[in-house]
């Protein structure tokens, strides 16, 4: 057969042209079968302390997997025929764990040009087999250890609909092998999330996800009440997109098989992109007590277009050049506590039309220091030489105590003249 009549191009053909016989297309939906196997994840390489690190590749290994075919006689685990096989999309990783079942398929390797029928094993994302983010594993029942105890739930019964839980005491099925570079720990506190009609979404296993959605019309805001309602639909048309990335989701209140929806005020952190959705976000500010000018809408009330981060802090680091924030109305940053401006070497300048310290009603304007020093300095030095003629006066015996003690007060204060204006603090 030509090099560009196999796999699936082989089928069509044959099937379209009518020329060949049932046998040859059978021969070639045999080949493209042959081609494509199911899985079941032995060992992965993650990092350079793998003892198959080495012999695969040094780096170029990492990612690639030992696995053993589910089909057939293939279902006996044996390490020393397990086959290796490298991620299929080189962009995009989706690291499967032991004793999940991938889908893998025979492409082309590396040593093509010598060899046009020179192929390896590329594994696609993880088996869906329980439809959960977080673990899909179904471990090779036949090579369980004999003396290993049962679980108190059986494969069979989880796929019934009956949730799997371990107690203490049981043994878990190992989901990790000594090698692979690390532990992963099957968690039953991540839900899934629900989708919604034209949703696409992309969830970790660990409670992280991105969700490229919309408006749904006739969902209600209280999303607690349906599984099948949100909180971002209260306002706006269907079909207005919202995306959300959360990482870390809400305490699970119930079974790790019960979706979820995200919740901004209960998820650990999450990155809001709207359109024209409302978002009931909390907050300890319903106000914002600096801003006179305008009234600004509430965060709980706004139903334009806005990035929201929302988390227990928030860290706006540059290394090399500036943050900067423009607004094309009003800038509100507000505090329980401190808020504190410090620069190492540079200036902190305020400029406006009018400067508010203290209260955004603010009436009282401040001195011009250094205009008010020049002045009041020439003053003081008139009072002095005037308290020095009023002691030198024979006939104003009386007031020489008090011009005397008048000088010496005006002498501290020229003294120290120079300490009445601030070094750092300008204003105009």
């Amino acid at each position: 057969m030509p090099r560009n009549q196999v796999g699936f191009t082989s089928v069509n053909r044959q099937v379209t042209s009518g020329a060949n016989s049932q046998s040859d297309i059978v021969s070639s939906i045999a080949q493209l079968k042959n081609k494509i196997v199911a899985g079941r994840v032995i060992d992965i390489i993650l990092d350079e302390n793998h003892p198959a690190f080495e012999v695969n590749g040094g780096w170029t290994s990492i990612g690639k997997l030992f696995f053993e075919k589910v089909e057939g006689d293939a279902n006996v685990k044996n390490a020393e025929k397990s086959i290796i096989a490298s991620p299929l999309f080189p962009n995009m990783k989706n690291v499967p764990v032991v004793n999940e079942i991938v889908l893998l398929i025979q492409l082309p390797n590396q040593d093509i040009l010598n060899n046009s029928n020179s192929v390896s094993y590329y594994y696609f994302n993880p088996i869906s087999i329980w439809n959960h983010p977080n673990l899909n594993a179904y471990p090779n029942i036949l090579n369980q250890d004999e003396t290993q105890p049962s679980e108190n739930k059986t494969y069979q019964e989880i796929e019934a609909g009956q949730v799997r839980r371990s107690t203490d005491e049981e043994i878990e099925y190992e989901y990790n092998s000594p090698a692979i570079g690390g532990t992963f720990v099957a968690s039953d506190k991540i839900q899934p999330l629900i989708p919604f009609a034209g949703d696409y979404i992309i969830e970790g296993r660990f409670g992280n996800s991105i969700r490229f959605g919309s408006t749904i019309s006739g969902s209600t805001s209280n999303y607690t009440s349906s599984l099948l309602s949100n909180n971002w639909s209260a306002a706006g048309a269907s079909g207005e997109p919202i995306t959300i990335l959360r990482n870390g989701q809400a305490v699970n209140k119930n079974n790790s098989w019960t979706p979820t929806v995200e919740n901004i005020n209960f998820d650990k952190s999450s990155i809001y992109l709207t359109s024209n959705q409302l978002i009931p976000i909390a907050s300890n500010f319903t106000s914002f007590p600096a801003i006179k000018s305008k009234t600004i809408t509430t965060l709980q009330s706004y139903s334009g277009s806005q990035v929201i981060l929302n988390s227990n802090r928030l860290v706006f680091n540059a290394n090399n050049d500036s943050i900067i924030v423009n607004s094309n109305e009003n800038v509100s940053i507000n505090s329980i506590n401190d808020i504190g401006l410090f620069s190492r070497r540079g200036e902190i300048t305020f400029q406006g039309q009018k400067i508010n310290l203290g209260d955004a009603n603010a009436s009282q304007s401040l001195i011009f220091g250094d205009s008010f020093i020049f002045d009041f300095k020439n003053l003081i030095m008139k009072i002095q030489t005037l308290c020095d003629n009023l002691a030198l006066e024979p006939k104003l015996v009386a007031t020489q105590g008090s011009a005397n003690n008048v000088a010496a007060q005006i002498q501290l204060m020229l003294n120290k003249i120079s300490d009445y204006t601030s070094k750092t603090t300008r204003t105009t």
